[in-house]
């Protein structure tokens, strides 16, 4: 019993790495994109635009693999299949809002003066 519940708490750890470098790699090219074309201009970072832009592709991701886990095992119950179904469509929520966020917000990263 003790095992299992110490594998569990691996898997989880290796998700939340997984989630938060992933993440990170994904939002790291418009920090970048930003400090490089936005210096000019006399305004602050905008700080919670990037927590955001990183909070959501953590969750699509913490989300996915678990997803991925379950379809791969092929459970079959009503539960699970209603689950993975709950999942696939907050992952599909997610991932419009997260291009949403990078449509509207592209031309400040490209440095387009008055872009808001």
């Amino acid at each position: 019993m003790q095992r299992a519940g110490s594998r569990q708490l691996a898997n989880v750890k290796a998700n939340l790495k997984a989630s938060a470098v992933s993440s990170s790699a994904l939002v790291l090219p418009f920090m970048i994109l930003e400090l490089l074309n936005r210096r000019s201009f006399r305004e602050g970072f905008p700080i919670p635009l990037f927590i955001a832009m990183w909070l959501l592709p953590f969750a699509f991701t913490l989300i996915l693999i678990p997803t991925v886990a379950a379809l791969r095992h092929k459970r079959n119950s009503a539960s699970d299949r209603f689950i993975t179904l709950l999942s696939l469509a907050l992952l599909i929520l997610i991932g419009l809002l997260w291009a949403g966020i990078i449509a509207d917000q592209l031309p400040c990263f490209l440095g387009v003066p008055n872009c808001d």
